[in-house]
């Protein structure tokens, strides 16, 4: 038996359970992506993005998907397989991945834990703040095959998410028949996402521009506050910070700070951050961001700079329709 898990706390916690501990290390709702990122090329361009935008080395990157590729291809069929993953868009993201890839590899054996609650925690801020007890319980209790029609639903998901064309995602939720339970919502929390066609700004952009008027704020107290409010999103403390450092880019930059945003080199979340002027008009819908903001950044399979796809609340818009 394999336990495939997101987070090294998980995965120590899990140790006395029968069989190894595989942990996950990827970001799949960050970064470029397209149905098959296993080649070479893929890494690369991956890895290189993450350098770029997390300081993440990437030889360490290219060399940690080497290694998970090499261990996920010795994996003997009929051995089970036990993915533990949360209800957010970041656990669901790679759990539709590894399905995927697991399936093309014709695994034989697979189980999940997947949950978006627990009794007596609330609220519930996921699988690492449980005690080994607790999750050796949950093992015991919760683990249960994945069936066929499971893995279909996380393979045309997989499709869905890492198409050039994100409309394929709201054809996919409205087809959805909810036989993995959190995928629906994680996706539908995706779409969210995109920048607003009204002001330029996704949701998590809007939060915090709305949280920043006429006030400043550490990182730290910034990056609490949008977990709390985004519950379903599962954003890590070094992907938040990448997407404030784009706010932060260009000539027209709508937020500044006293000291650099946490990465993978430094991660102590030391900075302030606060409103510049361009930042106060967007807020205060005096200009609107997409006219002169380039976003340097990716949504699933679409690259943001090249494909400008809005969201109106309801649905996806291109501005070329708009």
């Amino acid at each position: 038996m394999i336990h495939i898990v997101n987070g090294d706390v998980v995965g120590n916690k899990i140790g006395n359970l029968p069989g190894d501990v595989l942990v996950w290390r990827e970001m799949y709702d960050f970064g470029p992506l397209s149905h098959d990122i296993s080649g070479k090329n893929w890494i690369s361009w991956r890895a290189h993005f993450f350098e770029k935008k997390l300081a993440i080395p990437a030889e360490l990157f290219i060399q940690n998907c080497k290694n998970q590729n090499q261990l996920l291809s010795e994996i003997q069929k009929e051995t089970e397989i036990v993915l533990w993953f949360e209800h957010d868009r970041y656990d669901q993201t790679m759990l539709m991945y590894l399905l995927n890839e697991l399936s093309k590899k014709e695994m034989m054996k697979l189980s999940m834990v997947t949950i978006n609650e627990y009794e007596g925690e609330d609220p519930f801020y996921g699988l690492g703040h449980l005690t080994s007890t607790q999750l050796e319980e949950l093992f015991h209790k919760k683990k249960q095959p994945i069936s066929d029609e499971q893995k279909k639903e996380a393979i045309t998901g997989w499709q869905a998410y890492t198409s050039k064309n994100p409309t394929d995602i709201e054809k996919w939720i409205a087809d959805s028949k909810r036989k993995l339970p959190f995928l629906k919502q994680a996706l539908q929390s995706h779409l969210s996402f995109f920048p607003s066609i009204h002001i330029g700004l996704n949701e998590v952009e809007s939060f915090v521009i709305k949280y920043l008027d006429s006030n400043s704020c550490s990182f730290s107290e910034l990056f609490q506050a949008i977990t709390q409010k985004r519950s379903n999103d599962g954003i890590s403390d070094l992907y938040f910070a990448a997407m404030l450092n784009e706010l932060m880019s260009g000539p027209y930059p709508l937020l500044e700070c006293d000291n650099p945003l946490p990465d993978y080199q430094n991660p102590e979340p030391i900075a302030k951050l606060k409103l510049t002027s361009y930042g106060l008009d967007v807020l205060y819908g005096l200009i609107k961001c997409f006219e002169f903001y380039e976003r340097d950044w990716w949504l699933g399979g679409v690259y943001q700079k090249k494909d400008k796809w809005f969201w109106n609340g309801k649905k996806l818009i291109n501005k070329a329709e708009y």
